[in-house]
């Protein structure tokens, strides 16, 4: 059976940076209505997790201030910006970001209402 491409199926990936995660539009479009995201990490199955929060929980403090990040970005990424938390990534990973930023693919979970990386395995660069 043929299955057609479209030009809009592409694979959501995050790149990791020595100071911050870049999701790529197709990640992006799963945070739209995010203004701000917690960052998890689970150690044991090496996946990051980003909880998408609103600008009026933001605003109502409905998260801790010190674990709520502010996204920053554009119409074709969304980025969290945090050295802390990049350092805490390579560490578990034994990589160092700074020599080679690495790309992860991610994806939404419905039933956590969580964007996660998969840090198991890279993605392709051409991603």
């Amino acid at each position: 059976m043929i299955q057609w491409f479209s030009k809009n199926e592409k694979s959501a990936v995050a790149t990791i940076y020595p100071t911050n995660i870049t999701i790529n539009k197709a990640g992006s479009a799963m945070l739209k209505d995010a203004y701000a995201v917690m960052l998890g990490l689970d150690e044991d199955d090496y996946k990051i997790a980003l909880q998408p929060i609103s600008q009026d929980e933001y605003e109502k403090r409905e998260y801790p201030v010190d674990n709520m990040f502010v996204l920053s970005g554009g119409k074709t990424y969304a980025r969290v910006s945090s050295t802390d938390f990049v350092e805490k990534v390579a560490c578990l990973m034994g990589c160092n970001f700074k020599e080679k930023t690495r790309k992860y693919p991610c994806f939404y979970d419905q039933h956590e209402k969580l964007l996660v990386i998969d840090l198991k395995k890279e993605a392709s660069h051409d991603a």
